[in-house]
């Protein structure tokens, strides 16, 4: 009995092909808003649709093959393919005839095919591509396609001549991979400095944007939603500013995962002052927030880590004027229940601080976790005695481990 090894059921190019298809559609996007309106969409009409005034004015077919050698010949199951969406999508009416379909394929065309005669240049031919598809129709015996070749044949020549002049192929288009230099030569005005983390950000929120339009329709991403966005990630990589990320500025810890952080630092410190428990959830999100962000940004070269140190002597510089200014109105001899009452003024100031890392960075929780980071390394603390309390509560929870 034969094996059917692994390998058969490699899903590696149909994953490629549809990465392939969104990289393509934020490229298509890009260039699109530069001179029309649009919203565009994706695994509607066509792999890609930009609609104008509701109409779908252009569709994109996009084909992506790892074999280099590939080629759109008369015969190619793509090109058929992609006739046939073509065709049903007239007949229906659901792309109507006036719309420009282009056929994008990282294959090359043959020369003197009809898919060689329907690209754009001078060498344009759809008199030429007619007769070279109705020759493979006639003569192909490929079952799989009969019945596209039936419903090609099935049109006069004059529908098939309509057809024909609003198709575009574009042959030899960059791969998956290639598409970021094509990205990048249209967006050379969004950051000299940092392109390649403006691209790979952009790409990120693409990504997300055309899932969550996929799973939940909402009429596709409109040219003001992309320039927008572009906008802010250009306004985000200008020297007195940084990139706050989508996904860490939403983050919230769930109540049922804090005890997982209830031996840390940072935790007892704001347990030590009396402070409440959903103090203590604010602490564990905006310390992880900030560990989060400063880490991106130091991966892509946005801050070095001597920028961060200066940004931490500046809180605790701050935090030490704060404390003073509370510990002197505690007097001489102090009980627990002021001193812990100190400690949470001073944990409110924490909470409430905005001591920015770049002038125009004022999310608040880059602060507010950046403090609670000092606090897990016990370089500065809410309690006025935090510091010998800290010692005695560590060496207690290490005893007993």
């Amino acid at each position: 009995m034969s094996q059917t090894g692994i390998s058969t059921f490699n899903a590696a190019p149909s994953m490629l092909g549809y990465l392939y298809q969104v990289r393509t559609a934020l490229l298509w996007a890009v260039r699109e808003s530069k001179h029309s309106d649009f919203t565009a969409s994706l695994e509607t009409l066509d792999d890609v649709t930009f609609h104008l005034d509701g109409e779908p004015a252009m569709v994109l077919q996009t084909k992506h093959s790892l074999n280099t050698a590939a080629t759109l010949s008369d015969l190619s199951v793509d090109v058929w393919k992609t006739l046939r969406i073509w065709m049903i999508g007239s007949a229906t009416g659901e792309i109507p005839v006036g719309t420009t379909k282009f056929l994008i394929s990282t294959s090359a065309a043959t020369v003197g095919s009809a898919c060689h005669a329907l690209c754009v240049g001078a060498d344009r031919n759809t008199s030429l591509a007619a007769e070279r598809l109705k020759h493979a129709a006639t003569s192909s015996s490929n079952v799989d396609l009969a019945t596209t070749f039936t419903a090609y044949l099935a049109l006069t020549p004059d529908q098939q001549q309509q057809l024909l002049e609003r198709i575009f192929v574009l042959p030899g288009q960059p791969s998956a991979d290639e598409i970021s230099a094509s990205l990048a030569s249209e967006l050379y005005f969004m950051s000299l400095h940092h392109q390649e983390t403006a691209l790979e950000t952009l790409e990120g929120w693409w990504y997300k944007r055309v899932i969550g339009e996929m799973t939940n329709p909402a009429g596709g991403i409109p040219k003001a939603e992309l320039e927008a966005r572009i906008a802010d990630i250009q306004e985000s990589l200008k020297p007195d500013s940084l990139l706050i990320d989508d996904e860490i500025d939403k983050l919230l810890v769930a109540l049922e995962e804090m005890p997982e952080f209830s031996s840390r630092p940072f935790y007892k410190q704001v347990e030590l002052v009396g402070g409440s428990a959903p103090r203590i959830r604010n602490a564990i999100t905006s310390y992880l927030q900030a560990f989060r962000q400063r880490s991106v940004w130091t991966r892509y070269d946005l801050l070095f880590e001597s920028d961060l140190q200066k940004y931490d002597k500046r809180l605790i510089t701050e935090w030490a004027l704060l404390r003073s200014q509370v510990c002197d109105e505690l007097g001489s001899a102090p009980g627990e229940d002021e001193l812990s009452k100190a400690g949470r003024a001073i944990l409110k100031w924490a909470e409430d601080a905005l001591v920015p890392i770049k002038t125009s960075v004022n999310v608040p929780w880059v602060c507010r976790g950046s403090l609670h980071m000092l606090a897990e390394d016990l370089k500065l603390g809410w309690h006025p005695e935090f510091k010998d309390r800290m010692e005695a509560i560590l060496a207690s929870a290490e005893a007993h481990t």
